[in-house]
């Protein structure tokens, strides 16, 4: 069988406090237990753009892999768009190859372990990437716990970190949560019946399924990876499934949250960090069902690099509770005269030009080595220009140095203020970029910078987004491919 050879998680800085959410709306919802926070995405982050992350971060970790992959799946359960397909724009910005096959799916906050479970089962190299952005009433318990984030893994096309020992899936017509295409939040149904009815009948049943698949009993499982936002419910599922002796893994309430369709990712990538070869961890989640994986450390668990931990510890911390709803378009604001202005959206000018927009793709002299941005059939030289082919030459990996830094209050951002410059990139390429993250007004001439890809602009009459690629300093984010 084949297994993963990397995986990666991203989160966005931002972690809204839990106290200041209380503060915001105990008035109304009292809570009880404020402890910790969870991420909030910054405007600019979607469920795209965090995917994208992810996935670089786990290309990185295994750069051999990039070429062989021939099936990318992203899944989700808040869409972007629900036409066109998100993975095949995440297939562009990530310069996959041509011949892979790009599929959505979701529907579960499982999504994600499925479309895992298919990888590990299928014949291809493939590339997993689980992202989501729960949107909840506010002052829900389900906003408390729910956050924002993404995971992406490797299946197949190099050395093996996880091998896949077996796996299981249940389906059910068992909803505990909903939200029609129509409706901005979802809703939840009521926690005991959802704990005693659906995840402690139907998850322990998945995983003996998938230790009989895997030759294995429940005597041999040192560690359990259970996400579930109410509390308890995954250890009394490991109980009940005969794995009290296991380690369980620590859910990250309080560090970051539920991330739905990518939290069990998300929570597999830290539990990795102290596994060690020869044992073997249960992945399991609910969700109209339930599915439980099976997977044994290899000997290259060693090495593997905690970008889990430091991932979870880059986080800036967030008193204003109204961010959540501004950023998720759930409460209106005045944007003054600047920000009515309507977004065109140019299909056939993104399309013939996707290789630049999407992957970043510049051009390179071969004659002289001069980089250029946006690529041009005429290259650039000291002398002036001339007429020469230029090969299409990568830049999102190459990072660059800010030239130029300017903070505008006066122009329209939805997070003033507007930060954006001139960044040097190597090979002579100088570009006038957005910057971005909460701290982007802190980037200075000299400052290092790495580039991510994110939101340009949003139609709101269509909800259209154009996507494009922008800087932040260096030390924000672990390396990516």
């Amino acid at each position: 069988m084949t297994g993963i050879t990397a995986i990666a998680i991203h989160l966005p800085r931002l972690r809204l406090q839990r106290a200041s959410m209380a503060a915001a709306m105990d008035w109304l919802c009292p809570r009880s237990d404020t402890r910790g926070a969870r991420t909030l995405a910054f405007w600019d982050e979607d469920p795209v753009t965090m995917g994208v992350a992810a996935a670089r971060t786990c290309l990185a970790a295994a750069p051999q892999a990039r070429a062989a992959v021939r099936a990318l799946a992203f899944a989700t359960t808040t869409p972007v768009f629900a036409e066109p397909q998100q993975a095949s724009l995440m297939h562009a910005a990530l310069r996959l190859p041509e011949q892979t096959l790009a599929q959505d799916t979701g529907g579960t906050l499982r999504c994600g372990l499925l479309a895992l479970q298919q990888a590990l089962e299928g014949a291809n190299p493939a590339l997993v990437i689980a992202a989501d952005m729960p949107s909840n009433t506010p002052g829900s318990l389900a906003e408390f716990r729910y956050s924002d984030g993404a995971a992406a893994a490797l299946v197949g096309g190099g050395p093996v970190l996880l091998d896949y020992r077996g796996g299981a899936s249940l389906s059910a017509p068992f909803i505990e949560r909903y939200r029609d295409p129509g409706h901005a939040l979802a809703t939840d149904w009521e926690e005991r019946w959802v704990r005693e009815a659906g995840v402690l009948e139907l998850v322990p049943r998945a995983i003996a399924e998938a230790l009989g698949r895997a030759g294995l009993s429940p005597a041999d499982i040192h560690h359990v990876v259970l996400p579930c936002v109410i509390p308890g419910a995954a250890k009394a599922v490991a109980q009940a499934a005969g794995l009290g002796g296991a380690r369980l893994a620590p859910p990250l309430d309080t560090e970051c949250g539920d991330t739905g369709s990518a939290h069990a990712l998300v929570m597999l990538a830290r539990a990795m960090e102290d596994m060690r070869p020869g044992e073997r961890v249960v992945v399991a989640q609910f969700g109209q069902g339930a599915t439980a994986l099976v997977l044994e450390a290899t000997s290259a668990i060693a090495d593997f690099a905690p970008l889990a931990s430091v991932a979870l510890s880059a986080g800036i911390a967030e008193t204003n509770y109204l961010k959540l709803p501004v950023f998720r378009g759930l409460m209106p604001w005045e944007r003054g005269l600047r920000g009515r202005l309507p977004v065109n959206e140019a299909l056939t000018t993104a399309y013939r030009n996707s290789e630049a927009l999407l992957g970043f793709v510049g051009g390179r002299s071969r004659e002289t080595g001069q980089v250029q941005f946006p690529p041009s059939r005429l290259a650039v030289a000291e002398t002036g220009l001339f007429a020469e082919p230029q090969e299409p030459w990568p830049l999102a990996d190459l990072g660059g140095t800010v030239a130029t830094a300017t903070a505008d209050r006066l122009a329209f951002s939805r997070s003033p203020p507007n930060c954006y410059g001139l960044v040097d990139i190597p090979g002579g390429a100088r570009l006038m970029m957005d910057f971005t993250d909460p701290d982007a007004a802190r980037l200075a001439p000299g400052d290092a910078a790495r580039f991510v890809f994110r939101i340009k602009d949003k139609d709101e009459r269509t909800g259209y987004r154009r996507y494009f690629w922008k800087a932040v300093a260096a030390s924000a984010l672990p390396a990516t491919a």
